[in-house]
């Protein structure tokens, strides 16, 4: 098995592979690391099978590493895509066409309905042009944070708890972002005061002009009693307001939903396969914008001073059937600026 890999312009230009890593026949999934890359260069790279004279070669892919001093980019986000991969597979292409060229993508919760090696090639399946796109990131939900099947299958940045990926953080350009474990919410739990005491520590020691949080559940919605996550947002408000958190991004329920609360927008952004929410009955407080019945994605583009996040629409889901997005124009829009730390 052969990975090839190396500089996009030479590639483009010749055809041709700066570099070419040689592995042993390899059962079930694996983790290379590829070290001494150029930051803000982008890269093409082919693994290639073999198996007697037969010869498999995959897709080209592409993926641009991160320069510290980065002021222009953007990224996208989604989750909430149990259920039905077909639908994912619509939202993900959507997001590989996406005319900013994202920097990477981020899943931010309720993956798949369970860890079975079915619904896991399913999703892999659904991902599989995203993926060979751009980085692809994850966080876990609640049925996922103690699954080696989980951990197996996603490769996530250095963080805490389970396999050292449980929660995580890492800095693109002058955005910091923080993947958190919102099922820990029971502050009895040595599991909860560990990431508690690895967030504040982290937030701490972030020298960015924009914080970010992705988690699962999310701290204000319509999916929790009058709107607030009462358990998740009593241990982890203080500390965001704190250390200056500027978005949360979660998958609580399956719809788009803009609160403001706390001094910080709070998105929910789970428009990405999976079974969709009604609109609730009652409006809840702080709601800027929201809407329904609609697969969509977060977009955010960060521009020196200001990081603007919007809401792109895919397609509509009527009686079940599927009609896509005549425009890809936002259907929410707003615009953070940094502030120093």
């Amino acid at each position: 098995m052969d990975l090839h890999y190396g500089l996009a312009s030479v590639h483009n230009a010749g055809g041709t592979w700066d570099e070419t890593l040689t592995f042993d026949r390899q059962e079930g999934r694996a983790e290379i690391w590829l070290r001494d890359l150029t930051p803000g260069t982008e890269y093409r790279f082919q693994l290639i099978a073999y198996e007697g004279d037969a010869v498999y070669p995959s897709s080209i892919g592409s993926f641009s590493t991160a320069s510290p001093t980065a002021r222009a980019f953007s990224f996208a986000v989604y989750g909430h895509t149990a259920s039905f991969p077909d639908r994912h597979k619509l939202v993900a292409d959507t997001i590989a066409l996406d005319e900013t060229a994202p920097a990477f993508a981020a899943h931010i919760g309720e993956l798949v309905d369970s860890l079975t090696p079915d619904r896991i090639a399913n999703y892999l399946w659904a991902i599989g042009d995203l993926a060979r796109a751009m980085p692809y990131l994850t966080v876990v939900g609640s049925d996922e944070a103690n699954q080696t099947p989980y951990y197996e299958t996603f490769a996530l940045p250095q963080g805490g708890g389970v396999s050292g990926e449980e929660w995580w953080s890492l800095d693109y350009g002058i955005v910091h972002i923080v993947g958190l474990d919102s099922s820990l919410v029971d502050p009895g739990q040595m599991r909860t005061q560990e990431q508690l005491a690895w967030l504040r520590q982290n937030l701490a020691s972030a020298d960015s002009a924009y914080t970010i949080v992705l988690a699962s559940d999310g701290l204000y919605g319509s999916a929790y009693p009058n709107g607030r996550n009462e358990p998740l947002a009593d241990l982890l408000e203080p500390i965001f307001r704190s250390r200056g958190v500027d978005l949360v991004l979660s998958a609580g329920i399956g719809g788009y939903e803009h609160i403001y609360a706390a001094g910080m927008h709070h998105i929910t952004t789970g428009g990405g396969g999976g079974p969709l929410a009604p609109a609730p009955e009652a409006r809840v407080p702080g709601l800027v914008f929201s809407r329904y019945g609609l697969l969509h994605y977060v977009r955010i583009t960060v521009a020196g001073d200001a990081l603007q996040v919007e809401a792109i629409p895919v397609a509509s889901i009527i009686d079940d059937e599927v009609y896509l997005t005549p425009s890809a124009r936002p259907i929410d829009t707003l615009v953070v600026r940094a502030t120093a730390n």
